[in-house]
């Protein structure tokens, strides 16, 4: 199941992160999280941040199945992911164009190729795979993360995402089982190189504090960037089987 749900994240890009209801008001559970919100403690004890987690994912898994999709995905056109897609970046993108579409490591969205990304992967010795789901993606592991010109421990993972003409449309960047402190150097990194671009987030939720997110068995912190041509995510979580973790999340949101 966790291989499944890192396929259906990276596939459908901002699908599970951009379902479950606003980001204001009380969170109203499906009823299909009633056994995990249970032992989370119920309404009362779990974070709003958890709240929306646990509905992002069942918003996802069900958008999957109305597309004739089960998870994990194994069999899908990339008519299929086009549809997830446009519909989970319709629920968060913004409606003005963004002033810059930040990235990493020279990647551009909607320009680079899969082949220049390749080259530029090859030149900072990144070793990746390939996997084809409907759209084209590379999957990097144990990646130096100086390599991407970021700072902090090595990256878990990297997905690039590549839509049907070829070209880039999503970027993710995952790190997990980190120490405090490199939560800390990889949040501030991440969510200040967004700042420096682009300013304020359009949505801050929760505290990416290592000792507020340890606190909790299950505890997530986000900001993110919403524009009519680009969402970008910056996600620090702790889960009892990952424990510390951060990912990184650049989209095109031009549907």
């Amino acid at each position: 199941m966790k291989r499944a749900l890192i396929l259906c994240t990276a596939s459908l890009c901002a699908l599970l992160s951009a379902c479950g209801g606003g980001d204001d008001g009380p969170k109203v559970q499906f009823p299909q999280n009633q056994d995990i919100w249970a032992a989370l403690g119920g309404d009362a004890k779990a974070p709003t941040a958890v709240a929306k987690i646990v509905d992002d994912a069942a918003a996802g898994l069900r958008a999957l199945a109305a597309l004739g999709v089960p998870c994990p995905v194994q069999t899908v056109t990339a008519a299929q992911v086009g549809q997830a897609r446009a519909a989970g970046i319709a629920a968060v993108r913004g409606t003005a164009a963004a002033p810059a579409r930040p990235s990493i490591a020279g990647l551009a969205l909607d320009t680079t190729t899969e082949v220049e990304a390749r080259a530029l992967l090859a030149r900072a010795h990144v070793r990746c795979e390939e996997q084809v789901r409907g759209y084209r993606y590379l999957r990097c592991r144990g990646v130096d993360a100086a390599a991407l010109a970021l700072a902090g421990p090595p990256v878990s993972e990297l997905w690039l995402s590549f839509g049907p003409a070829g070209r880039l449309v999503g970027v993710d960047v995952y790190r997990r089982g980190m120490r405090p402190e490199d939560v800390r150097t990889v949040w501030s990194d991440a969510a200040g190189r967004l700042r420096g671009t682009l300013g304020s987030p359009s949505l801050v939720l929760g505290d990416p504090a290592p000792e507020v997110l340890t606190a909790a068995a299950v505890q997530t912190a986000r900001v993110q960037y919403r524009y009519a041509d680009y969402v970008a995510t910056v996600t620090a979580a702790h889960m009892p089987q990952s424990g510390l973790s951060v990912r990184e999340q650049y989209l095109s949101a031009r549907l």
